[in-house]
């Protein structure tokens, strides 16, 4: 693997600045060049920034870049709505600078993989749309003096649509894209990295670039054949030399910039998956394995995971030594981070909430825990968060991102599960800043 890490990084270094130099004179840019000191930096496996400790506990805010790319996709750019939306994340951000938060992760591409594909192949709707998006997102971010982590969508470059309400695959599926360098839908990811990160390096604005959500949950998905509902899926050694490649090539467009994968975490079964084609519950040193195998020698600078806590307060079990199932909690990612030689980051986090209904899953929940809670909005929320909050600070990694801030979407204010705002969760996110005060004094950060 080190021999064709070692290839693919001279030749993406290559590429990538010969794009870089074609392309140069027509992107946007706040021209003062950068150096290590502005930027988030690693240094003996701890972050830096403007040469201060930066650790925090902050949010995701996905609808940032979505809301306005989808007004403005819909002609609606010159509207009420349109001001009215931007006025509202404006506010969202503000809140979030004034409670102490100084970064989010955002999604750097659209929900839908053919709007992403469409918009950025038309020279006109690149700059009318999708760049006119993120411009505005991220000058609303400078004004309030937030970073983003820019969660990229490089899976998205697939022959996926959906049509009447089912997906339809092309000639391209996500295996092509992932294990398959030489594929079309790679040279176009590449085209859109080299297109985007030269337009955004020079900004402060960008923390970190990551370079898709959750492709891991892709691998071995079904593992005798690799197809799951028609689509081609990759193996995980896949995505690993997928992680590989992307961070190399976003590391020739930005060399001073830190690249995380937004991988969640590993299915509990995730070695057996990969290595023996069945659904056999991994023990600890298995998920190492696994951890080890997409992260050791990597391009990738950080080893991040998602990290959902159930009722009883735990994401994936795996098998302990004794033969007993045992949560692969925060300490355990911590240690296997300590192994590989990278710091650990929690891309989400968030405890997930069971409805109150027939379900008999549902009612078993709430039969073991009857305090347990429904959404963020729940008066029982703040216990179960105070907890997931605890095991943070305890463990210590030094990014976190809570699922998720202020959303101003109607689908999400219908159903706020998740959803934190303040005014509505107000003992929620009294928990969080309390959390984000605790690590960052644990850590000497600022």
């Amino acid at each position: 693997m080190e021999r064709k890490i070692s290839m693919t990084r001279f030749t993406a270094l290559i590429a990538a600045f010969v794009t870089a130099v074609l392309i140069g004179a027509c992107t946007a840019s706040h021209a003062a060049p950068l150096t290590k000191r502005d930027v988030l930096t690693l240094r003996d496996g701890r972050f830096y920034l403007h040469g201060k400790r930066f650790a925090e506990i902050s949010f995701n805010k996905f609808d940032l870049f979505w809301e306005p790319f989808d007004l403005l996709k819909n002609g609606k750019g010159d509207t009420q709505e349109y001001r009215d939306m931007v006025a509202a994340q404006d506010h969202a951000l503000r809140e979030l600078h004034e409670m102490g938060f100084r970064s989010i992760r955002i999604f750097g591409a659209p929900w839908g993989i053919w709007d992403l594909r469409a918009t950025f192949d038309d020279p006109a709707k690149r700059e009318s749309v999708y760049f006119k998006a993120m411009d505005t997102v991220l000058d609303l971010c400078d004004k309030n003096d937030i970073r983003v982590v820019y969660s990229l969508g490089c899976a998205n470059f697939t022959d996926r649509a959906l049509v009447h309400g089912k997906w339809v695959y092309g000639e391209e599926h996500e295996r092509e894209l992932i294990a398959n360098p030489a594929s079309r839908s790679r040279q176009e990811l590449y085209r859109y990295i080299d297109i985007v990160v030269n337009r955004y390096k020079s900004r402060q604005t960008i923390l970190m670039w990551e370079i898709s959500n959750e492709t891991t949950l892709s691998a071995d998905i079904s593992p005798e054949t690799n197809i799951y509902n028609g689509e081609r899926m990759p193996a995980l050694l896949d995505v690993a030399h997928f992680f590989n490649d992307v961070a190399t090539r976003i590391k020739a467009n930005d060399p001073l910039r830190l690249v995380n994968s937004g991988g969640s975490c590993m299915r509990g079964c995730q070695w057996n998956q990969y290595t023996n084609h069945k659904w056999i519950l991994d023990t600890v040193e298995e998920q190492n394995k696994a951890l080890s195998l997409v992260y050791s020698g990597s391009a990738v600078d950080v080893l991040d995971i998602h990290y959902y806590t159930n009722n009883h307060c735990v994401n994936e079990m795996v098998e302990g030594a004794d033969g007993k199932k045992v949560p692969m909690d925060i300490g355990q990612y911590m240690a296997a981070a300590k192994r590989i030689g990278k710091p650990l980051m929690i891309g989400e986090t968030g405890s997930s909430e069971t409805a109150r209904d027939d379900n008999p899953k549902n009612k078993q929940v709430y039969a073991e825990t009857p305090d347990y809670h429904d959404s963020y909005w729940d008066p029982n929320a703040a216990k179960w968060v105070k907890i997931l909050c605890d095991q943070i600070v305890d463990a210590g990694p030094q990014l976190t991102y809570w699922w998720e801030y202020s959303s101003n979407r109607p689908v999400d204010q219908k159903a706020p599960s998740f959803d934190i705002k303040k005014g509505r969760t107000d003992p929620v996110l009294a928990e969080i800043i309390d959390a984000n005060k605790r690590l960052k004094a644990k850590l000497g950060a600022q």
